[in-house]
């Protein structure tokens, strides 16, 4: 796990297990479509199928903690004169870098964060799934939780759907204390500072500083998210964006439950205002829609979000939107306690990979590039990631023991290597053809109208739990994701299913493309599974008949020292 589990919540601890996230079947009268649901069900990745709460779980809700000064988490500063060279340089304190350093560190490695700001509060706000926070341990993190989320897709009788699936919102500060602490625990240093670049050579990397200072390492790993300052692309960086302004608000009232998270909100009554006649053009066009977190009867977050576009809708539309939407909900806001300006890169290609430079998080493209979610996907991550790291730099650790040389590579070559071999657990080939699936249905969302999108969430909500949960929360494998996207299909209303193959063909045929690389030699170096098992098979064949030979010398000893003795004998006569 990234963090020590500690004790659940009361409120996860009633009763008997709820049922809600029960695995169940896409119901379809045709045969054939039954075995292809029932095989793609396997389990795709590590993370799933699905974890299931303790017990039926109830509204919780608390403040959320004071976030971390120097004074209540001592970190280490990083001395360059008494260390200019550490195992792991990790660029960026946010919530990938830390949980990184932390757990390379914890296995005995010298890890260095270089951040201008290492104790800057983490400014996006992260809503998750409860169960994708409880198979990591995390549930301590959250602050909020609700049993059920909701969606509007319209103001119709059957415009509003229910989602039974707990929501939580994540007690930001607290997550940042414990990884910290983790971090302070296992010796990781911190160097203030923004980094400016980076250069190779001769086994090792060098980091430079904006202010001029250098530190070298074996390895580099850029967790400076949506910046991206050090990993390199070969390709033209085109994403869509999703882009939202939300307030943490206290509010004289408001009409939402507070047990159900509003997950999406798509009505545009409050476009039809007199005088808001453009809004209401505009967001037919290209909609927005509110994502609300209601805490108590007075206090809720409240955010206007345009799911993807591109280009991002502005900041001041989202504001004005959002302002809009609120009147006619009859909101009045008392005070703001937070402003948030989201803009999140979704989809686009991937960095150069592998490459020397390593990365985690935004700037290793883990955005979920139909749905902007990252947190979860990069915690699941991180300790395979972090994982993959001490195993590389356990290899030239491994050879110092044995024939006493240098604890780092030895050579360029020797570097390249063992980033290649990170770069490979952190996208595996099933994880890049997951990813293409995903892109491919951004650029479906791309081309919706307001009208349009309705259709495709009436129909992406009446999947299966098991279909719409994995593909929110990236545990779906290719296949798994080729049986989502025909159940979709299936689910949608004549108009939408001619939509989705007038937008989802052409998407599809590139996607297929894309995906032709991945078929054989993707990464240098990289063995067929076949390839590997021969290997396998060869070192065992070779173990038995070196055992086998010592086992022969061993057995003839004692009769050669019987002739020896013999022979001495008589020489001594």
């Amino acid at each position: 796990m990234l963090l020590q589990a500690g004790g659940c919540p009361a409120t996860l601890r009633l009763g008997s297990r709820s049922q809600i996230f029960r695995v169940t079947p896409v119901a379809n009268p045709h045969r054939c479509k039954r075995a292809l649901n029932a095989a793609a069900e396997k389990s795709g990745f590590p993370s799933g199928p699905y974890p299931v709460p303790e017990g039926p779980v109830s509204h919780f809700y608390r403040e959320t903690e004071s976030w971390p000064t120097e004074e209540t988490v001592h970190l280490q500063q990083h001395d360059l004169k008494q260390q200019p060279y550490v195992d792991l340089i990790v660029a960026g304190a946010g919530p990938a870098g830390v949980a990184a350093a932390g757990r390379v560190a914890a296995a005995g490695f010298s890890v260095c964060v270089i951040d201008p700001e290492p104790f800057a509060h983490w400014p996006n706000n992260y809503g998750v799934w409860l169960d994708e926070f409880q198979a990591m341990g995390l549930e301590e993190c959250l602050h909020a939780i609700w049993p059920k989320a909701k969606v509007w897709l319209n103001s119709l009788p059957d415009g509003e759907k229910f989602l039974d699936r707990p929501f939580a919102r994540v007690d930001r500060p607290k997550m940042k204390r414990v990884l910290l602490e983790r971090c302070a625990a296992a010796g990781v240093t911190f160097l203030p500072g923004k980094v400016a670049g980076c250069s190779h050579g001769d086994g090792s990397s060098e980091v430079q500083l904006a202010d001029g200072r250098k530190i070298r390492g074996s390895l580099v790993l850029d967790a400076t998210g949506h910046s991206r300052r050090l990993v390199q692309y070969d390709k033209k960086f085109d994403p869509g964006f999703q882009g939202a302004y939300g307030i943490m608000a206290e509010v004289e009232s408001h009409p939402f439950d507070v047990d159900t998270m509003l997950f999406m909100d798509w009505r545009d009554d409050h476009t039809h205002t007199p005088g808001l006649e453009t809004m209401r053009s505009d967001n037919e066009k290209l909609p927005t829609f509110l994502y609300a977190m209601p805490f108590t009867k007075n206090k809720i977050f409240l955010e206007e979000t345009s799911l993807v576009s591109r280009p991002a809708v502005g900041f001041p539309e989202l504001k004005e939107r959002l302002d809009a939407r609120l009147k006619w909900l009859g909101i009045k806001v008392t005070h703001v306690e937070e402003e948030e300006y989201c803009l999140i890169p979704m989809g686009g290609v991937l960095p150069k990979h592998p490459q020397r430079v390593l990365a985690l998080g935004g700037a290793a493209g883990m955005v979920h590039p139909s749905t902007g979610f990252m947190i979860s996907r990069m915690l699941g991550a991180a300790p395979t990631v972090a994982d993959a790291i001490i195993d590389q730099l356990s290899r030239p650790a491994d050879k110092a023991t044995n024939a006493g040389s240098a604890l780092r590579p030895s050579s360029e070559a020797e570097a390249v290597s063992m980033a290649n071999a990170v770069w490979r657990a952190t996208w595996p080939l099933e994880r890049i053809q997951q990813r293409a699936f995903l892109t491919f249905g951004m650029d479906v969302l791309l081309s919706l109208d307001l009208f349009q999108m309705r259709e495709f969430f009436r129909a992406f909500f009446s999947l299966s739990s098991f279909h719409w949960h994995g593909f929110l929360s990236t545990r779906l494998s290719f296949p798994q994701l080729i049986v989502f996207g025909l159940s979709l299909f299936f689910k949608a209303s004549n108009n939408a299913r001619s939509m989705l193959l007038v937008r989802g063909v052409p998407g599809v045929i590139s996607m297929l493309v894309d995906l032709a690389s991945t078929l054989k030699g993707y990464y240098p170096d990289m063995t067929s599974l076949r390839e590997r098992k021969d290997a396998v098979d060869a070192a065992a064949r070779q173990a038995a008949t070196t055992a086998e030979l010592q086992s022969a010398i061993t057995a003839s000893a004692p009769k050669a020292v019987e002739v020896s003795a013999k022979t001495t004998l008589t020489v001594t006569k």
